[in-house]
Parts: C-alpha cells; structure tokens; sequence
C-alpha cells in the first residue's frame, strides 16, 4: 500500500489530482481519480472517451451532463453517472447555471478497459447512490457503483462512500486479488496505521481488508476492482511497475 497527497491539476485549477501526478502515476486499471471544486461554471467544449470506463460522484451542489447527443442532466448530491465507453463517448461536466455563486464539488475518476475482455455495451448510466448501510454503530456505507449499488460496473468496478459519524476503526473487506485507491474526502483518520488527512488518499493491491482508523466526520471513498489475469491486457507503459514515486509512503 502506498499513501499518496492529491496535488492541483495545472490544467484546471478548479481540480485536484491523485493520479496521474509527478507523485503518483497510472495505477492501472485506473487512470485518473479528481477532485473537483467548481465556484463558476467554466465550459471547455465536449471531450471524447474510448476503451475507457468513467465515474462521477457528486457530493455537494449541482453538476450540468451534457452528451454528445445533446441531452442535459442535472445531478445532485448522491448522483452517480457511470459511462462504459467501448466505442467513443463524448460528454462534459460543469457546474450548473443555476448554482453560479455557490460551489460545487464532485469526484471523476477514469478506468482503462482492458483489451482482452468481452466487449461491454457501451452506455451511459444516471444513477442515484445506494441506500446508506450502519457498518458499525459510528459508521455508515453507502454503495456508490456495484453489485450493491444502482449502477453496475463492465470491470466490476466497485465504490462506497463511508462517513464516521463517531471515532471507530474497522476493517473493510476487499478479496484478495483487487487492486483499488482509497482518498480521504474529509476530516483525519489512518489507513493501515498511516496517518492520512482530506485530499490524501492511498493506492493498494492484494489486501484481504483494509484497515480503517477514523475521527468523527471522517469521510473515506473507496474504488476497487478485480485484477485481470495478466497485466498485458493495458496498453505498453500504462502497466503498474511497482514504483514508488518521490513523496509516497510504501509498506
């Protein structure tokens, strides 16, 4: 498991990155997890997706969708939007007109698809975040993509938002096999024993569980997805090489 810090996307300073970074690269299948918050609606035009598989979370304000087809979404705290894009996709989030003057925050994270899978439909899906599940007395899921959740995953891509409603530790159950990134959404905690703060998160592969220390109003997210059989299913140089970048943490 290695920690890594989230560090400001030079593109759009509305966003902070955890991957790719100077710290932190690919971490295939995964290949971008961001952190965007939006104070003013900034349109930059549609961009396109292909062989890729993308997830937006909205966790405060109002997000605009817009499809390549012309059709408009809002989504809303506890949204979800899971685009499989086998054949290309073409879309853009913004925050809403409407919430000009007030912000907007919402995570997006995109997945190579590998190329030795049965081809998926592609699709977009609007969906709303699963019921919230008392893990313990002081902690709280709620599925976001799964076989929990309302949207499902081509990768088998599963995410859950967890809340700490009181200071708990607990042990999340992964399987072995699953490769996946943690990041801290607010408030302070420890992730297998390291300290770990909002905008930190942690990359992790072949852990049965992943043990969770949270103060009261820790947020954590958690993707995970089972590793293919063979790392040649990801484009060359888009493998993970077991590197650690300068500032990561690794045990």
């Amino acid at each position: 498991m290695t920690v890594v810090r989230s560090h400001p996307d030079l593109s759009d300073p509305s966003t902070r990155l955890l991957m790719p970074t100077t710290e932190q690269g690919p971490f295939p299948p995964f290949d971008r997890f961001a952190d965007t918050v939006a104070n003013a609606r900034v349109q930059r035009g549609l961009h396109e997706h292909l062989a890729e598989e993308v997830v937006a979370y909205v966790l405060d304000g109002q997000v605009h969708h817009e499809d390549g087809a012309g059709e408009h979404t809002v989504l809303r705290p506890g949204s979800v939007l899971l685009v499989t894009a086998h054949e290309q996709i073409r879309h853009e989030l913004t925050m809403q007109p409407s919430q000009e003057g007030r912000a907007a925050r919402w995570l997006s994270i995109v997945l190579r698809l590998p190329w030795h899978t049965q081809a998926p439909v592609t699709s977009v899906q609007i969906k709303d975040a699963g019921d919230a599940i008392p893990l313990t007395t002081t902690v709280v899921e709620r599925p976001i993509v799964g076989s929990r959740a309302r949207a499902d995953s081509a990768l088998g891509l599963e995410c859950t938002d967890f809340e700490f409603t009181g200071e708990a530790e607990t042990a999340i159950p992964l399987g072995r096999g699953h490769r996946g990134v943690a990041y801290v959404l607010q408030g302070h905690g420890r992730i297998e024993k390291e300290p770990v703060e909002a905008g930190m998160g942690a990359v992790f592969e072949n852990l049965g569980r992943l043990a969770v220390h949270g103060a009261p109003g820790f947020r954590l997210f958690l993707a995970s997805v089972p590793r293919t059989d063979s790392e040649e299913s990801y484009p060359e140089g888009e493998r993970f090489q077991g590197a650690r970048y300068p500032g990561g943490k690794s045990r």
